[in-house]
C-alpha cells in the first residue's frame, strides 16, 4: 500500500533553508536560484512540497538536486485563490451585501466589478458602490480548493527512512544588477576610482544571508558550476588595503565573468542594495579637450572634456571592469567634491583602455570655418580654419578630430596630422594658459 507524507514548508525550518540561498544574477533581468533543502522521509513513497517561490519563476526550470531517493514526479501548482474569480462564481446566487451605513441586504448577484455590485432584490435592481460596502459574501458558498501561494511538489520513493539534503535550482525573473563607478579627479592626471554593484530584487520574496554572484557576459553561453565563495569577515574587509583588496572574487568562464561577493547579504523583496566591487583605486588618466567635426561643417562651441584610462596594473587597474555608468567628480581641498558629469562605459578587458566624456569646458572653445570650397565635375577641394582658445590659467592638451569621407588627401596643413583610419584625421596640439591658436589645412577629393 502506498504510504504518503505531506510536508508543508511554512515552519522555522523553511526559513532556515531559505537563508542560505545562492543567487546568480544576470544583466538581462534573470537569476539562477539555488536553495538548500532538507527533509526527513519514510521508507517507501512520500510527498513533499515547497512554497517559498518568488513570482517570476520560469515554470520549466525547477529541478530538485538530491541524492539517496528517487524523484518520481514533479508538479507546479499555481491555482491561487482569487477574490475576483470567487465573486464571479457567485453570479446568479443569493448573496448578502452590507453597506457601511445601512442594513444588510439579500439578493441575487447580477454583476460585480472593481467599482460596483449589482443585485436583484425583491424591491428591484439595486447597484452599490464597492467603496461604500462593508461586507459582500455568501455564507453557504465554500471557498474553492486552491492555495494562497504557488508551490512545487514531488513524489519520492526511498528504500529506507532517512534524512535527505540537496538543493532546489530554478531560474526566475525580477532580478537585476548594474555597475556604477565613482571617479574622484584629484588633479589633471590622477584620481580615485570606486566600482559598486547595484543589485535589485523586485520579486515578492526575501533572501536572507544569501550568497550573491553577478554575471557579466552572454547568458546563452552560461554553464555555471561554482562553489560558494570564501566568507570574509566584515571588519577585516573594511580595514583591508584599499589598493589591492577587491570586495568580491572574479572568475573567468569562457566568454563571461562571474563576480562573487566575499560576504553574504540580505536582499529583501522590492529592495535594492549597493555593494563595493573595487576600490578606491589610484588611477591615472590622460585628459584632453576634443573638437570634432565633419568636412564642411562650421560651428563654434566649447570643447568636450575626455579622459582616457588604461586598464593596466601599472595604472592601478589590470582587472576586468564590467560596463556601467561612471559618475565623475572634481576634488579640491577647499571645496571638497563637485559633480562634473557622467558617461556610460562598456566592459573594459584587462590591457585595454576606455575614454570617458565628462561634459564641455566653457573656457576652452573652438571655432571652425570653411574659408573656401571649390567643387568641380571630378574633384572637390576645401580650405579649413580651426581656431582654438584656452582661457584657463593652465596648459591644456587639445585634440582636433576631422572626419572626411571618400578618397582624399590633405595638403598645406599648418600642423602635423595623424591619419587614424580611412575617414578620420587627428590634429593634436597643446595650448598654454590664455593662448589662442589657428590651424589651417586643405583637403582634396578626386573621382573618375
Amino acid at each position: 500500500m502506498r504510504q504518503t507524507i505531506f510536508i508543508l514548508l511554512i515552519s522555522s525550518l523553511l526559513l532556515a533553508q531559505s537563508s542560505e540561498a545562492t543567487l546568480t544574477i544576470y544583466k538581462d533581468g534573470t537569476a539562477l536560484i539555488k536553495q538548500p533543502v532538507a527533509w526527513s522521509i519514510p521508507s517507501g513513497y512520500s510527498y513533499v512540497t515547497w512554497d517559498e517561490i518568488p513570482n517570476g519563476m520560469h515554470r520549466e526550470t525547477p529541478f530538485l538536486n538530491i541524492e539517496g531517493t528517487d524523484i518520481l514526479t514533479q508538479r507546479f501548482n499555481d491555482n491561487i485563490f482569487s477574490g475576483t474569480d470567487y465573486f464571479n462564481s457567485l453570479r446568479g446566487e443569493e448573496i448578502q451585501v452590507k453597506p457601511k451605513e445601512g442594513k444588510l441586504v439579500k439578493g441575487t448577484l447580477l454583476e460585480i466589478s472593481s467599482s460596483s455590485v449589482t443585485i436583484s432584490h425583491e424591491s428591484g435592481i439595486i447597484s452599490f458602490n464597492r467603496s461604500e460596502l462593508e461586507y459582500i459574501g455568501n455564507k453557504e458558498k465554500d471557498l474553492p480548493q486552491s492555495s494562497f501561494h504557488p508551490y512545487l511538489s514531488w513524489d519520492l520513493r526511498s528504500k529506507s527512512s532517512q534524512n535527505i539534503e540537496g538543493e532546489l535550482v530554478y531560474k526566475t525573473n525580477n532580478f537585476l544588477w548594474h555597475t556604477v563607478y565613482r571617479l574622484k579627479m584629484i588633479n589633471e592626471e590622477k584620481g580615485e576610482l570606486i566600482a559598486e554593484a547595484v543589485i535589485s530584487n523586485s520579486s515578492n520574496m526575501d533572501f536572507n544571508n544569501a550568497v550573491i554572484q553577478l554575471v557579466e557576459g552572454n547568458l546563452n553561453k552560461v554553464n555555471i558550476k561554482r562553489p560558494r565563495p570564501e566568507r570574509m569577515n566584515r571588519a577585516a574587509s573594511m580595514n583591508a588595503n584599499k589598493d589591492v583588496m577587491p570586495m568580491m572574487e572574479k572568475d573567468e568562464l569562457g566568454d563571461y565573468h562571474i563576480y562573487s561577493l566575499n560576504d553574504t547579504h540580505d536582499l529583501g523583496a522590492k529592495e535594492n542594495i549597493t555593494v563595493r566591487m573595487y576600490g578606491p583605486l589610484d588611477v591615472g588618466y590622460e585628459k584632453k579637450y576634443v573638437f570634432e567635426n565633419t568636412e564642411r561643417r562650421q560651428k563654434e562651441e566649447p570643447l568636450e572634456v575626455q579622459l582616457t584610462m588604461e586598464n593596466t596594473e601599472s595604472n592601478g587597474l589590470g582587472i576586468s571592469l564590467p560596463g556601467g555608468k561612471v559618475e565623475m567628480y572634481s576634488y579640491k581641498k577647499s571645496s571638497g567634491l563637485e559633480y562634473i558629469g557622467a558617461d556610460n562605459m562598456g566592459q573594459v578587458p584587462k590591457g585595454q583602455s576606455t575614454t570617458l566624456t565628462s561634459g564641455r569646458a566653457f573656457d576652452v572653445t573652438g571655432n571652425r570655418k570653411v574659408l573656401n570650397y571649390d567643387r568641380q565635375r571630378k574633384s572637390e577641394e576645401a580650405v579649413i580654419e580651426i581656431k582654438v582658445s584656452n582661457t584657463r590659467n593652465e596648459e591644456v592638451d587639445v585634440l582636433l578630430v576631422e572626419h572626411i569621407n571618400g578618397d582624399w588627401i590633405i595638403k598645406d596643413e599648418s600642423l602635423n596630422y595623424q591619419k587614424k583610419d580611412a575617414s578620420t584625421v587627428h590634429f593634436p596640439l597643446t595650448l598654454n594658459a590664455g593662448e589662442t591658436k589657428s590651424i589651417y589645412y586643405t583637403y582634396r577629393k578626386e573621382w573618375k
